[in-house]
């Protein structure tokens, strides 16, 4: 399976698609998630430990861990970047959006914009990930206006070039920030 296939097979099983990387010889020890996820290895490898069996996991393997699932994971020497799907049981609460951002590196800031305030077409030096808390504010890029309103939430990765448009309320979010260096072969 290439990196597209698994990609559409994410989307037809309601997974939400998320692209990370992790520094090398990061390790997490036995714990379990609140969603199902699954993953294809880009690049690196990171090995899984479930009931007690390590697996590792290198560039065009894939790999799941079912909600609930004690597992641990330890990042190999070059680190590990991933193309990830995930499907929670039920409503995204912004503790598990915070508590996602963190494992994953990200930054977490709270922030928010005035009532109309517009950015011009711009990109990123880092990935972004938002959920609105409240209010609403409209994500232009390739052409195409998504509004994003109040729990929902969105990624922008490195250099995607994009604008906003912040509703008549303003808006209030959550933005995770991480930069990511890792090139994939």
């Amino acid at each position: 399976m290439d990196k597209n296939e698994f990609e559409a097979e994410l989307r037809r099983e309601g997974y939400r698609i998320v692209n990370s990387s992790v520094k090398p010889n990061q390790m997490a020890s036995n714990h379990c998630h609140d969603f199902d996820a699954k993953s294809f290895v880009l690049g690196g490898e990171i090995t899984i430990t479930q009931n007690n069996a390590p697996v590792t996991f290198r560039a065009g393997q894939c790999f799941e861990v079912p909600t609930g699932s004690m597992h641990a994971e330890h990042v190999g020497p070059e680190g590990v970047a991933l193309l990830s799907g995930r499907r929670r049981h039920g409503l995204l609460t912004r503790e598990a959006f915070e508590s996602d951002l963190r494992r994953e590196g990200f930054d977490v800031l709270n922030g928010g914009q005035q009532p109309g305030f517009v950015e011009e077409l711009h990109a990123h030096d880092f990935d972004a990930r938002i959920m609105v808390l409240s209010g609403e504010i409209t994500l232009i890029r390739d052409n195409n206006a998504t509004i994003f309103r109040a729990g929902d939430c969105c990624e922008i990765p490195t250099g995607c070039q994009h604008g906003t448009k912040v509703g008549p309320e303003g808006v209030a979010y959550i933005l995770g920030k991480a930069c990511r260096r890792m090139s994939v072969n």
